[in-house]
């Protein structure tokens, strides 16, 4: 493959994990809108879907961090907390997702959402920075992902 074909395919597979990035964590920040306003009615009937998210998460950086050749003690740490974050970031995003479809005046007519989006792709810029630069802070060789 040429550079150039690389340099396209590495800008497409960056630009839709921002976007899906900065989407989760919009509408993260709008179930913390939800969760404060106590507009999150039902939401005992979606927690075992909220466990799966965060199941899912669980095993699946297990499998890669395995493939990619960490330590078993790196694995298992890192997979609890992802889990951890999958359920959070999960549920909340769910939970910000229902909230505008109920109450779509509070998100778009006060713009609401454009402020959590700006806050999502910073987010998004912030993760992808630590995902990348993490090992300079801890003495370890930077290794490629």
């Amino acid at each position: 493959m040429s550079e150039r074909g690389r340099k396209v395919g590495f800008v497409g597979r960056a630009s839709m994990v921002i976007v899906s990035a900065t989407l989760l964590l919009t509408a993260s920040f709008l179930g913390i809108l939800a969760t404060i306003n106590r507009e999150i009615a039902g939401v005992q009937s979606r927690i075992p879907w909220y466990l799966l998210i965060a199941g899912l998460a669980f095993v699946t950086t297990i499998v890669l961090l395995e493939d990619y050749g960490a330590t078993g003690r790196e694995i298992i740490v890192t997979s609890t907390v992802v889990g951890i974050l999958g359920f959070i970031v999960g549920s909340l995003s769910v939970e910000g997702v229902i909230f505008t479809i109920r109450f779509p005046e509070d998100v778009f007519v006060s713009r609401l959402v454009l402020y959590f989006l700006a806050a999502g792709l910073i987010g998004t810029g912030v993760a992808y920075w630590a995902l990348r630069h993490w090992r300079e802070f801890t003495g370890k060789e930077p290794q490629r992902l």
